[in-house]
């Protein structure tokens, strides 16, 4: 029995990582052919902002982003405490923002995680799995 569950986890981690592996190549390749470089500040015309400190450190700003497609304003745009501050502030943050979904960015320097290491594990775990199925099968005699 305890042999079963060992397969099963062996197949249960191949599907995991092919699973983290597909959604971090995503990510990846949204990130080449949709991110555009910008500015995020505060919209054209709007005085800065008082932010309270403390408590739940999160704020929705209306923003834009200036950049090389022009302007895009994002309304009620979520943002960190030191991020939202800035912003609030006046100051301009280099972002990276995703053409099809606005409201996401990378702050400067922030890229997708890396997907080879987990499809490659993906890779190599499942003819594992499955010749520990195979093995399974001969030793309970299932042929």
């Amino acid at each position: 029995m305890k042999a079963i569950f060992f397969v099963a986890m062996l197949f249960l981690f191949s599907a995991s990582t092919l699973m983290l592996g597909g959604i971090a190549l995503y990510e990846t390749i949204d990130f080449h052919f949709n991110g555009r470089p910008a500015q995020m500040s505060l919209p054209e015309g709007k005085k800065p902002l008082s932010l309270p400190v403390g408590g739940y450190d999160v704020h929705l700003i209306d923003v834009q982003y200036s950049g090389p497609d022009g302007v895009i304003r994002v309304p009620q745009k979520q943002l960190v405490g030191p991020i939202a501050r800035k912003v609030a502030a006046g100051e301009k943050i280099p972002v990276t923002y995703m053409k099809n979904n606005p409201a996401r960015v990378y702050y400067a320097g922030e890229k997708p995680d890396n997907p080879w290491v987990p499809l490659i594990l993906a890779v190599v775990s499942l003819p594992v799995a499955l010749y520990a199925r195979k093995r399974l099968h001969v030793e309970r005699g299932d042929e």
